[in-house]
């Protein structure tokens, strides 16, 4: 694979040294290589320790820079800061959309835009930067990369603030629907469309119809928050 890694290196701020491992972390398992003892060539295992690594750094982040919060802010701040759609988010700022590799038909179907290949390449590249560097040095890019969001993520989550603007404005209860289903039963993706009763709606996905809803609700409250915030001028 010819993957040019001059961008992700400008991100990273680091050589790297292990192109090998750089490039297993992009590799999705769609791609279906093995190794010469039948292993499978994908960045399944990078993934489960970039997450560790995720995790840690931003627990620890969060620890000390709210000092006087209660647990509760902390738990709900982290798992909005380490959730598929940040993970995505800052996947796309750091250009992995763009050197993702995958098989023909997810590459096809739009794969290198979906959420949860973007998410799982992001920890992947996390655990690559650690392991080829240094965990300080992974975890100062989280921090740089991960910070702004600070300000940016929802307390509340994205249901009950949906629901919270509904009934602010006089308007029904959302309703949640199942439009699509796919992938293998361990990897299921649920597609989840959700509408407000004025006829708008979003549509987004997760790896559990809970986190779906979510993402979707997400979306939806942008798109009525500045309706409202519209409207109301």
């Amino acid at each position: 694979m010819n993957i040019d890694f001059s961008n992700l290196e400008n991100h990273l701020n680091h050589n790297i040294q292990d192109y090998g491992l750089f490039e297993h972390a992009l590799t999705h398992s769609s791609v279906g290589k093995t190794n010469a003892k039948g292993i499978k060539h994908n960045n399944e295992r990078l993934e489960f320790l970039g997450d560790r690594v995720l995790n840690f750094t931003i627990a620890d982040l969060l620890y000390k820079q709210f000092p006087d919060k209660p647990e509760g802010f902390l738990s709900k701040m982290h798992s909005a800061l380490v959730s598929q759609t940040t993970l995505a988010e800052i996947a796309k700022q750091i250009g992995l959309d763009e050197v993702i590799q995958l098989g023909k038909g997810e590459a096809m179907s739009g794969g290198a835009q979906k959420p949860t290949i973007l998410s799982d390449a992001m920890e992947s590249i996390l655990a690559a930067y650690y392991l080829d560097s240094s965990f300080e040095d992974a975890q100062n890019f989280i921090i740089k990369y991960w910070t702004p969001w600070i300000e940016r993520v929802e307390i509340k989550d994205p249901k009950s603030r949906l629901q919270e603007i509904l009934q602010q404005n006089g308007l029904a209860l959302p309703d949640y629907e199942v439009i699509d289903e796919r992938g293998p039963a361990h990897e299921r993706i649920f597609v989840i469309k959700v509408s407000s009763s004025d006829g708008r709606f979003a549509i987004d996905e997760g790896l559990s119809k809970q986190e779906a809803q979510q993402n979707a609700a997400r979306k939806l409250v942008t798109i009525l928050e500045n309706k409202f915030k519209f409207k109301n001028k």
